[in-house]
């Protein structure tokens, strides 16, 4: 279980915070994913929150597919800023205006060549998006910053800024960061989640109908994957306390495992049992 010092730390931070970024590695760990997914979903309710990826997921197991939408799932930091670029020549760029059209409300970008030579090709103009900021990154399960890939090179000093907090969801303490959520006393990234989220709710005197059905069977799911569906060895109190508290909000077991396959090996009776079984009819 997190310790509720750390819980508290983290509410003080989110209540001061009105841009997040939740980020997590493209690595194919599927509790990871959920458990990430799950703390944006209920913290967007209340806060301007992105969940990011250096890599896309494209399919999940179909039973809980239709319980998640992929496409809130990002992989591109830079959104702050339009970025309007084209090849340039100091000759075709004389002035460089704007207006906003009061009837249609657009905002028309104006670039005039100078005399006698040819304006731009509208080809080769082309548009992105630059730039991020925010008041608080939410890294979940991040080793190295570098793992991060596109979502940390160009942008380190985003990473480094006294003016955002930087907190960590991971089974170490990693070198960077503001605060650390350790949960190396839990089973996984989904009982870590519903933890962190069960003590922010207690916090916010949201209980007892503070999740939903969906996002607590996704919690489940994770659980139950990550622990080979409850079959661990090393598995503790607290992860069946957060499974039973999860069934009380509605979740469904939706993990499936493979029936076990039991081999019977065929023998000779030995004559001993042959007679045995030539008395007994």
């Amino acid at each position: 279980m997190i310790d509720q010092a750390q819980t508290d730390k983290l509410q003080e931070i989110l209540g001061g915070s009105k841009q997040v970024l939740e980020i997590f590695p493209g690595i194919k760990v599927l509790d990871l994913f959920l458990a990430s997914y799950c703390l944006f979903s209920h913290l967007s309710k209340q806060l301007e929150i992105r969940l990011l990826s250096s890599k896309k997921i494209s399919k999940l197991p179909s039973t809980i597919s239709g319980l998640v939408n992929l496409d809130l799932l990002e992989i591109e930091l830079g959104k702050e800023n339009l970025l309007i670029s084209f090849p340039y020549r100091e000759e075709q760029v004389d002035k460089v205006s704007y207006y906003i059209g009061e009837h249609d409300q657009r905002f028309y970008l104006t670039i005039k060549p100078k005399q006698g030579v040819a304006p731009l090709d509208s080809n080769q103009v082309e548009f992105a998006y630059a730039g991020a900021e925010a008041d608080l990154l939410f890294l979940c399960g991040v080793d190295s910053l570098d793992d991060l890939q596109q979502l940390y090179f160009g942008y380190e000093n985003l990473y480094q800024s006294s003016n955002s907090h930087l907190v960590t969801l991971n089974n170490f303490i990693p070198d960077f960061g503001t605060l650390a959520l350790d949960m190396s006393e839990v089973s996984s990234y989904c009982e870590a989640a519903y933890f962190i989220l069960r003590d922010l709710s207690a916090a916010q005197k949201t209980l007892p109908d503070w999740l939903n059905s969906d996002l607590a069977s996704l919690l489940l799911y994770g659980i139950e994957s990550k622990t080979q569906a409850l079959q661990n060895v090393d598995l503790t109190a607290e992860t069946f306390l957060a499974v039973g508290e999860l069934m009380k909000l509605g979740a469904k077991r939706l993990f499936k495992t493979e029936p076990a396959k039991t081999a019977i090996k065929k023998t000779k009776p030995n004559s001993s049992e042959s007679r045995q079984h030539h008395l007994i009819k």
